[in-house]
Order: C-alpha cells, then structure tokens, then sequence
C-alpha cells in the first residue's frame, strides 16, 4: 500500500487556499508553553520518523492482525457498526466503508514515542489510533463534552493525507449560523463559501506523513482523509480535576496506592477548574452513579477532605 503524492488545498476550496493554519518549527517532543492557545502544524517533525516506520498497514497487521477491532461507517452520521479482525479489515483498507474511529491506542505501545505537554505538571494522557479509508468525514465538533472538562489535542499524521479545518471557540454563533449546537457538533461545511466568509478565525491545512497538528481546548476542528490513513491524537488535561472526571468516564481511572495530593491542593484545583459552582454544574449532569465513582477518585487522589466540598 504505496503513499502516493498530496493533494493541495485547491483539492477542498480553492477560493480560500492562503488562510492556512500557522506552521511552526519543533525540536524534539516538547514546544512552547505560550503556543499552547492557539492551533498550528509542525511539518515533517524528524522525532516521529520511527513511529510512522512501525505504524503502516502492513506492519500493524503483522503484530495485530487476530485482533477484533469495531468499526464505525466512515460518514459518520450514518451511524453503522461492523466487527472484524483487524487483519482483515487492514487487507481490504482501499475499499472498504468503514472506519477505525479514535481507538484505545494501548495496544500498539506507542505511549513513549509521542509528544508530550510543556507544562510543568506531567499530565495523564489519552491516546487513540484512527485507521480508514479515503472519504472518512469527522463533521465539525469540539472534543469537550461540557465547557468545563476541556482538553489539548495533539493530532498526529502517521501515513496518508486528511484535510483539517479549525476555529477559535469565539465563533462557535457563526459557524453553526445561530443554530442550537447539540452534543458539540455541528453540519457547517468547510467547503461552502458562505462558511468561510461569516467565520474570521475559520484556517485549514492538509497534513501528511510526520506531521503534527495542535488543536487547543473547545476549539472546533473538521477532519476528512483523503487517502488511505493512519492517525494518533493525544489528550491531555491542564486540569486536574478535568482529568479525573475524563478518566473515570471513560474507565480509565487507576486508584493510586496511597493518596497523593490533600485538600489543599484540591481546592486550588477546583478554583482553576472554575469553582464549586462549576463542579456542581458538571456533576449535576451525570448520573448518581458517575457522580459517585468521581467523587470517591477524587478521595482516593487527594483524601477524604474532599467530602466536605462536594
């Protein structure tokens, strides 16, 4: 399965082409704090040249071949699943209809090959592999699922091209065109002009073999492949508390062996967070259950004084 040449912008909209996101240089696998609020694209980052090596089709069948995988429809809003070994739906990855999307990417080791945050506490991370053929479409969302649990994004091309477009959360009212967004999605398309035209911070680029893309919290971003492609993206959590109620939901969570923080390390967490009132609100659209297995990690990271503030 040969990579083949990449397509220009003019490929997607061509009236729009020169408002390309920001492509900065970056040595090694850390960058600037301060670039951390806005979205750019390090092209051909040298540091993530063996992990392109041992993420090609052919080797990730090689090593993971028997393993059951499940698939989604490659548009997305069709809303079809399919089961098969991932082998098997490596082998047949030119035609197939179906889509790899954002999975656990544990099981191909890569965890120390990957970026990491500039900041100074070493976060918990979230990576998943995105595997598919040309066409596959993430519509426009936030990776957010409230205003609070908030994370940094580092999407990471391994092999093949996909076109992305990104905007500042600030025009969340002109890109969805004044309509109710549901679910942090929305159906705005970046090749309709009128999009571009009422959308300032609306850019775009396409990303290929070894390329690294950030996309900052709750910023809007649209990603279609057009070639065959393999994908990592990172998650990761400027805050703590954010960080815990993302683990717990998606069980990760992995109870510490002794408690590590106290209580007041906890509150200056909440306040970061956005205060009590924040955590309320976040709390109160959960069931009791989730609500329970987040605040009993919260005791087991920081101790039982928590209780006295949830």
């Amino acid at each position: 399965m040969l990579q083949t040449a990449p397509p220009d912008l003019s490929y997607v909209c061509p009236d729009v082409r020169f408002r390309e996101i920001g492509c900065i240089p970056i040595i090694g696998m850390k960058c600037a704090a301060e670039l951390m609020e806005t979205p750019w694209v390090s092209r051909d980052v040298s540091a993530l040249d063996e992990l392109a090596a041992l993420l090609t089709p052919q080797r990730i069948a090689a090593r993971h071949g028997t393993r059951l995988v499940t698939l989604e429809h490659k548009e997305r809003w069709r809303n079809l699943r399919a089961q098969q070994r991932l082998g098997d739906y490596l082998a047949g990855l030119d035609t197939t209809e179906f889509y790899l999307r954002q999975s656990d990417a544990s099981f191909v080791d890569i965890a120390r090959r990957l970026p990491v945050s500039p900041r100074s506490r070493e976060p918990a991370y979230f990576d998943n592999i995105w595997i598919g053929p040309p066409g596959t479409v993430q519509t426009f969302h936030q990776d957010n699922h409230n205003d609070y649990v908030t994370n940094h994004n580092y999407f990471i091309q391994l092999f093949g091209w996909k076109y992305v477009a990104v905007c500042h959360p600030r025009d969340t009212f002109a890109l969805t065109d004044g309509a109710t967004v549901r679910g942090h999605h929305c159906d705005a398309s970046p090749t309709d002009p009128n999009v571009w035209q009422r959308v300032p911070s609306l850019r775009h680029a396409i990303v290929g073999p070894c390329d690294l893309l950030h996309i900052p919290p709750s910023y809007w971003h649209y990603v279609q492949s057009l070639s065959v492609s393999i994908s990592v993206s990172r998650w990761w959590f400027d805050n703590h508390l954010a960080e815990i109620i993302y683990s717990v939901g998606q069980e990760r969570w992995e109870r510490p062996a002794i408690v590590v923080a106290d209580t007041r390390t906890f509150l200056a967490d909440l306040e970061e967070f956005g205060g009590a009132s924040a955590l309320k609100r976040v709390l109160l659209q959960l069931s009791p259950i989730a609500r329970f297995a987040i605040i009993t990690a919260f005791s087991e990271f920081y101790g039982k004084g928590v209780f006295d503030y949830v």
